[in-house]
């Protein structure tokens, strides 16, 4: 019986197209590896809490999202790197994947240096408290050094993380969650090791969630790019700054669609907290987590679908986009169920995942209303990754581009519209507000691209 089951487990990842088996191979890794580091995560918001206090929480949460926002500097090269590394792959050209991968490190690695040296001078000029807000002048020394940690630590891992995109563009996304679960992992061992040892400090903090992904990608890029990717592998000789404009043709229109999915998910705790209080920031974290486990899943089935989609409409095998489009779609129904489940059972699971555990001083008070909105907030950003992803992997991107603009521009004035009637929940409901548009036409174009009938704005 046992071997009949085995047999049935190894025919089921093998049935298909390569390109499907590969998906489904990587997105059952996928899963158990994200499963540890959301059981990494669960743990760690409780543990991090009574550490520092929801305030503190706070504020680090909302300079994290400040510091993300560093994340545009690559101006799309990593996307459009991961796109013309698909293509190269499919193509069988290792020479042009080493060129494009040498050349996007070069880049990157420079605008690494480049920001730092930029933040080192204007960062003395800077009152952080002022820019903050709501925050007390007793967190000033930690605060500032936990900017200092939180820059440093990014400008080390901005080119390092690149190899996620590289993982990516060779259809195994499942050997970028493992390293973010390593991440994850020395994260919660750093944490609970401050707990027990250090008193609350903001700057303990930084250090220990700052230089720990730091470790785990320098370790492994160097190990797969002497390994897996050894054909791959970054030199200088292979770096060639012209290509930067070939991938920057696609890249600029990734930069703008960037730009418009940072400012809607990293903005929001900022917002939160000049226009209520830290303490609301870590009640908005913590309902994202909770909600954010739909969200989750769908980024393990989604992602390797970004590459797969690349390598199909290179090769216009359009009944397999097709058919793929329809199992994500039915896919998204049965997480809608899962997400109303978890909106009528958040506060005893609130209960028993936080406030349970943590002193009285801290426990946290999330309202209906802000689970209500994330969780509609996240099943928003769901639906739109299933269809955005497939038409990200296509290259048909302008539409999106012209969408982003438009959501970027009217996203911070209707959050202060929202967020001064309504709070925390205000703030977050502007971000599904302004994606409306986009939930309406995605699919459309999803849809005529893949039945080969799209033309016009559809096909650009």
């Amino acid at each position: 019986m046992i071997v009949d089951i085995k047999e049935k487990i190894k025919n089921y990842f093998n049935k298909g197209h390569e390109r499907t088996a590969l998906a489904k191979k990587n997105i059952a890794v996928s899963f158990v590896i994200k499963g540890i580091t959301i059981l990494c995560s669960v743990i760690m918001i409780p543990l991090t809490i009574n550490y520092v206090n929801p305030e503190r929480n706070g504020i680090w949460l909302t300079l994290y999202s400040l510091i993300f926002w560093f994340n545009l500097f690559d101006i799309g090269l990593g996307t459009g790197m991961r796109n013309k590394l698909a293509e190269a792959k499919a193509l069988g050209n290792n020479e042009l994947a080493k060129k494009y991968i040498s050349s996007t490190y070069a880049i990157v690695g420079l605008i690494s240096l480049g920001i730092f040296v930029v933040f080192s001078l204007v960062n003395p000029h800077l009152d952080w408290i002022k820019i903050l807000k709501n925050v007390s002048v007793s967190y000033a020394n930690e605060v500032s050094g936990l900017v200092w940690i939180s820059v440093l630590s990014f400008c080390l891992i901005f080119s390092m993380n690149l190899l996620k995109m590289v993982a990516t563009a060779d259809q195994r996304p499942a050997i970028s969650a493992f390293l973010d679960m390593l991440g994850q992992v020395l994260t919660l061992i750093g944490i609970f090791v401050l707990s027990k040892t250090v008193q609350p400090s903001l700057i303990s903090l930084g250090l220990v969630t700052g230089l720990a992904p730091v470790v785990v990608f320098f370790v492994a890029n160097i190990y797969l790019f002497r390994t897996r990717y050894k054909d791959w592998r970054p030199s200088f000789r292979h770096v060639h700054f012209k290509l930067a404009r070939n991938m920057m043709n696609l890249g600029i229109k990734f930069f703008i669609t960037t730009c418009s999915a940072l400012m809607i998910s990293q903005t929001l705790p900022f917002l939160i907290q000049r226009l209520v209080n830290p303490a609301e920031v870590t009640n908005f974290n913590t309902s994202f987590r909770l909600f954010s486990l739909a969200f989750n899943a769908i980024g393990i089935i989604i992602v390797p679908y970004w590459s797969a989609f690349t390598d199909a409409y290179t090769q216009k095998d359009f009944m397999w986009m097709k058919k793929s489009v329809t199992a994500l779609h039915k896919f998204f129904g049965l997480l809608l169920i899962f997400q109303v489940i978890l909106l009528v059972l958040s506060g005893p699971i609130y209960y028993l995942w936080v406030n349970r555990w943590v002193t009285s001083a801290n426990t946290l008070n999330i309202t209906l209303a802000m689970s209500g909105m994330v969780c509609l907030y996240v099943c928003v950003m769901c639906w739109l990754n299933i269809n955005i992803y497939p038409i990200n992997g296509i290259g048909k991107i302008k539409l999106q581009v012209y969408s982003s603009i438009l959501e970027m521009i009217l996203l911070i004035p209707i959050a202060l519209w929202t967020g001064t009637r309504w709070g925390a929940p205000g703030v977050v409901l502007a971000s599904v507000l302004v994606q409306t548009p986009r939930m309406i036409w995605a699919p459309i174009q999803l849809n005529k691209l893949v039945k080969n009938k799209a033309t016009g704005i559809w096909n650009k």
